[in-house]
Parts: C-alpha cells; sequence; structure tokens
C-alpha cells in the first residue's frame, strides 16, 4: 500500500455570495475582477494558472512526501511529482442550489500525478454520474490555524498583506494603465480589510476536509516502474485532503491530502447532508 502525499498551493477565481455563482467580474461579493484582469471563472487550479496576481504564493500542488505499508520512502521517485485536478473543477455549491456554503463539492474530480515520463491519471466514478453531488460534499468548514500555519509558514496573514500594500504603493507609478487602477482597486480592498481589522483574513485559519473514492479505469504510464501498485487497479482508491489557508486578496489557498494506491478505502465517517436537491 503506497500513500502519496501531496500539498502546495491553489488558485480559485470565484464569485462570492450574494454574487451569482457565475458572476463574472464581482459586483456585490468581496471577489472582484480588477480592471485589466480576466473574467472570474471559478476553476480550482493546481498548475500553471494562466492568470495571478502579483505578490502571492506559487502555484503548485506537488507529492511532497511517499510512505510504503506506513513506512516513509525518503528517496522515493515520485517525490517532487506534479499532482493537478484535469478538466476544469470548481466548488459547484450554486448559491446554495447545490450545496451550502462550506460544502460544496469539487467537481469534476480527476486526479492526475506526473513527473517525466510517469503519468497517473483516475478520477471518480459516482453512483449517480448525472448528479453525483451528494456523495461529493465537503465534511463542513472547521479551524485549523495551527495546521495551517505549519502547512504554510504564515503565522499572520495581516502582517502579509500589510507587507503587499507597502511594495503596491511603492511600484504603483511605475505601472502602466490598465494595471495601475486595477492596483488601486486591489489597495483599495486591502487597506480596507486592514482598516476593518481583518475582515476576510479569518478565512485563513479555516479549511473544509473532504473524502472521495477514485473508481475509474486508472490511465496509467509507467516506465521505469515506479508504482507498480497501479497497475490494473480495479478497486477504488481513497484520496483524502483539505482545502485551507484562504488569501482573499490573492484568491489562492493552500491544499494538503493523500492518495492511497494499492488498498480499498476505509469506511467514511458520517457527513452533513445539507445539499439541496434542485436538479439545475
Amino acid at each position: 500500500m503506497i500513500e502519496l502525499r501531496f500539498s502546495g498551493w491553489f488558485q480559485c477565481r470565484l464569485a462570492t455570495d450574494p454574487d451569482p455563482y457565475d458572476e463574472p467580474r464581482g459586483v456585490s461579493g468581496y471577489v472582484h475582477a480588477y480592471v485589466g484582469e480576466p473574467d472570474l471563472d471559478r476553476t480550482v487550479v493546481f498548475q500553471d494558472p494562466p492568470f495571478s496576481r502579483r505578490l502571492g504564493p506559487p502555484v503548485g500542488v506537488v507529492v511532497d512526501r511517499v510512505h510504503d505499508d506506513g513506512l516513509p520512502v525518503p528517496d522515493h521517485p515520485l517525490l517532487g511529482a506534479r499532482v493537478d485536478l484535469l478538466d476544469g473543477p470548481v466548488f459547484e455549491g450554486r448559491n446554495g442550489v447545490i450545496a451550502d456554503d462550506g460544502l460544496e463539492p469539487v467537481h469534476p474530480f480527476v486526479l492526475q500525478i506526473a513527473k517525466d515520463g510517469f503519468t497517473l491519471v483516475r478520477a471518480i466514478a459516482p453512483a449517480d454520474p448525472g448528479y453525483p453531488y451528494p456523495e461529493l460534499l465537503a465534511a463542513g468548514v472547521e479551524g485549523a490555524p495551527e495546521e495551517i500555519q505549519e502547512a504554510t509558514g504564515i503565522p499572520d496573514l495581516l502582517a502579509v498583506w500589510r507587507e503587499r500594500v507597502a511594495e503596491l504603493h511603492q511600484d504603483l507609478d511605475g505601472l502602466a494603465e490598465p494595471e495601475r487602477t486595477g492596483t488601486r482597486e486591489r489597495l483599495a480592498f486591502l487597506e480596507g480589510q486592514l482598516a476593518a481589522g481583518g475582515g476576510t483574513a479569518r478565512f485563513f485559519a479555516a479549511r473544509m476536509r473532504y473524502e472521495y473514492e477514485l473508481g475509474s479505469e486508472v490511465t496509467l504510464e509507467d516506465p521505469e516502474g515506479w508504482l507498480p501498485e497501479a497497475a490494473g487497479a480495479e478497486a477504488p482508491w481513497p484520496v483524502r485532503f483539505w482545502f485551507g489557508g484562504w488569501d482573499a486578496d490573492v484568491l489562492c489557498g493552500f491544499a494538503r491530502g493523500t492518495l492511497v494506491v494499492g488498498a480499498p478505502p476505509a469506511p467514511r465517517a458520517g457527513r452533513p447532508l445539507r445539499v439541496t436537491d434542485r436538479r439545475p
């Protein structure tokens, strides 16, 4: 049984309540696409975002630990492999039509692990592919300040925001339009949050936990035999992960999780069933 443990920063540029879930610019919620920025698209991005705001963390989720039957393998060749979510996954809440705030499922969920010539792809296989959301809900929002601080290395997001404000002001006069106007809008948001004692910075210490099963056919390219446990797999693999450390300025959060290859999933713990079955 191999555990591939992964972590890193992700991006998600999504509108927030009370805006409609598919609002492209942001009107009434705290998230806006500033002047010169592309539309909001809701996509959960693990690798190579097409656009990102300056001074944010580097987006990228990687395998950072490998365990074999519970024991660490410090020289495993998959250390450093890129972990990605394919096919444009989103937080699928739709303003409560599918799920309440804090329970939003991530869908589609197609996990890829890749390094050099190695590629592994496997997806969820929901019982109802036409409406898979009830079995994909998050376990809710919980505070986890110590774990998030350990994972991100950030003890105080407000201190990070103050540093950004200072640097953005320093650079403002040298920017061309439309970036200059967009940066003024960004500064207005940050300075307003700081003046309010933090505002949306409170989200940084919270996380959403998920437990999924990858049960689709396995796509595997493994010329060096790095992961023989994956070859010909039929039993589903559990993947447990959380999203937290939300930085409302750069629209990034931190992801940490574990994919277990070569063993059937353990029984799931109970989870809230707060889902609205008004199928869109």
